[in-house]
């Protein structure tokens, strides 16, 4: 079909572009520097136990791309090699990770490629607000902010993805206050999308969440304590999520904490909670986390990796840090 369409269009002379091409025609490669982080405070070095998890290392990372930065959803592949993140300017980051042993040490082969929606590129923070990204098989979606909207893509063999599609949501998700919506987004077992909004309460002040696109979609809370904000979701290989929240009072105050939930407690109208792994201050190598993976690395064991947003601020970082969640 490809050779036919190619050949009509020459004989009239028209270019075409296919998915592929546009994207590669559209994506940059960028140069990331990155600086080995070997301390998650004064008492934990890479290698030890810091609450349920153990501190693995992690990377600073900065680029000369103005672009870079923003980092708000992320998965790994199922290796742990490769990363997929998401800007909250519309933007697609792509690139290979490096380990020293089990610590990360580096990324490599960086590229750049704008979001495109079913109109074109999507508008970026100011329009769109794209914040939260899951990745299963040759399937990606992404949630924004502000327009209260999902889009699905359709992946290429190399990562590269087409233009999204909207996913139908109910109408009581779109209600979802003005940037305070789905920040946190993942697949269920069955292959539904999970959606945990970020300060949109029920009358019980929980944080508000969706299974969406299964044969029953279904409303259910979870459970929300010490004013802590969802800001990012991922499978856990072993089964069940791990939750990523934030708690931050201006102007120095910032908390991260990492939950455990069971799928199996996620039922119409339940309220969902699950046990603490991590809780983090500025005491600790923290900024503002908004994207978390997990995978199982060379041995089985799950690692679980998280990302910060440096809202293009000088006084924020990029930081990519790793933890493993023992069994």
């Amino acid at each position: 079909m490809r050779r036919f369409l190619t050949a009509v269009a020459a004989l009239f002379g028209i270019a075409l572009a296919f998915p592929s091409e546009a994207a590669r025609a559209q994506e940059t490669a960028i140069d990331v520097a990155a600086t080995r982080i070997d301390r998650f405070d004064i008492g934990t070095p890479a290698g030890a136990r810091y609450g349920e998890l153990v501190f693995l290392g992690g990377l600073r990372l900065t680029s000369t791309d103005p672009a870079f930065g923003g980092l708000s959803g992320l998965r790994l592949s199922e290796d742990g090699r490769r990363f997929t993140a998401i800007s909250d300017r519309g933007n697609w980051f792509r690139g290979a990770l490096v380990y020293d042993g089990r610590a990360l040490a580096g990324v490599g082969d960086v590229t750049r490629e704008p979001i495109r929606g079913p109109r074109g590129p999507l508008p970026g923070r100011r329009g769109s607000d794209t914040e939260a990204l899951e990745i299963r098989g040759s399937s990606a979606w992404i949630a924004s902010e502000r327009v209260n909207e999902v889009l699905r893509f359709a992946l290429e063999k190399d990562g590269r993805a087409g233009p999204g599609r909207r996913v139908a949501l109910p109408e009581e998700a779109r209600k979802a206050p003005f940037n305070e919506g789905f920040e946190a987004i993942a697949t269920t077992q069955g292959g539904a999308l999970l959606m945990v909004a970020e300060k949109f309460l029920d009358a019980n002040g929980d944080n508000r969440a969706f299974v969406v696109g299964a044969k029953r979609p279904f409303a259910f809370s979870v459970r929300r304590t010490e004013d802590f904000s969802p800001t990012d979701l991922a499978r856990l290989p072993g089964g069940g999520f791990v939750l990523l929240e934030r708690r931050y009072v201006p102007p120095f105050s910032l908390t991260i904490r990492m939950r455990r939930l069971d799928e199996a407690d996620m039922r119409p109208g339940a309220v969902v909670d699950g046990p603490v792994l991590m809780t983090a201050s500025l005491i600790q190598t923290i900024d503002n986390f908004e994207g978390v993976s997990a995978h199982r690395d060379a041995s089985g064991v799950t690692v679980i990796t998280v990302v910060s947003d440096n809202n293009f601020s000088l006084l924020q970082r990029t930081l990519m840090l790793q933890f493993a969640l023992p069994d």
